[in-house]
């Protein structure tokens, strides 16, 4: 009887170790589809700008992971998190499940997305992982990563850091010679010899003409470097040799009113 229960444990635990193993084993599972309908319910809700709504699509424990923020753990603060987003203007999204696959009740998915204000602009796209996992038979993201594929922010001034701001009073038929001076020739020489400026200098359009008629475009130097040389002349002389510079130089100065512009040196606040 002993050696019988010696057998029958025996075979109990082979059969056990089985189970586990094959459990163990046992490759994932195609769920793109699952994971893209369930995605339909999170569209629905941010696109009617339903936070409450938006938050249920989580697991009660689920947690955020979003840039430059700490993370967002349970629907409570979920719902919040979103609720602040919505109320910045984003009025749409579009996830695109790239790949998802399910190991038992969790899923890890990898998709692209796209958010939109007003309008259908798009104000926003990236990429993302969730890890997913099933409640009562439904789908709910438990574990959500994603960031920006936009391009890294350019440097500001800090705090009592010098920016110079330029303005130049267009003639109304001489804008687009001002543009093509500064996209394909300014621009191209000041990037060359000073590539530390080129994130730091911007050029503004303006919207609607001046009174006069012309049209005010505003370089910003945000921070100013000191090292650099912001000159005109010395970039396009560079760049192109003297006589081409002076050319190119001529181009510029017949595009201004009066042939002159008009500066002010500031100082960054801490505001």
């Amino acid at each position: 009887m002993k050696n019988k229960t010696t057998f029958t444990n025996s075979l109990a635990f082979f059969f056990l170790v089985c189970l586990i193993f094959n459990s163990c084993t046992q490759g994932p599972t195609d769920v793109t589809g699952e994971i893209t309908e369930a995605n339909k319910g999170f569209m629905e809700a941010f696109n009617n700008g339903d936070a409450s709504a938006l938050a249920k699509n989580y697991t009660s424990n689920a947690k955020l992971f979003p840039s430059n923020s700490d993370v967002i753990e349970g629907q409570e603060a979920i719902e919040g998190f979103w609720n602040a987003g919505l109320s910045m203007g984003l009025k749409k999204i579009v996830l695109e499940t790239v790949t998802a696959e399910s190991y038992g009740n969790f899923a890890i998915e990898e998709g692209r997305y796209k958010t939109y204000a007003e309008g259908d602009q798009i104000v926003g796209q990236g990429k993302y992982i969730v890890t997913w996992k099933k409640e009562d038979g439904q789908w709910k993201l438990h574990k959500d990563i994603w960031n920006t594929s936009n391009p890294a922010p350019q440097p500001r001034a800090s705090l009592n850091d010098t920016v110079w701001v330029i303005w130049n009073h267009i003639k109304a038929d001489k804008v687009s010679q001002f543009e093509d001076f500064n996209f394909n020739y300014l621009g191209p020489a000041a990037t060359d010899y000073y590539p530390q400026i080129k994130n730091t200098v911007r050029l503004l359009r303006p919207v609607e003409p001046n009174k006069d008629g012309t049209f005010t475009y505003f370089y910003l130097m945000d921070p100013t470097i000191s090292s650099a040389s912001y000159d005109i002349m010395f970039h396009l002389t560079a760049k192109y040799g003297e006589e081409k510079a002076s050319e190119y130089y001529k181009m510029f100065k017949d595009c201004l009113k009066d042939g002159k512009q008009d500066g002010i040196v500031t100082v960054q606040t801490a505001w």
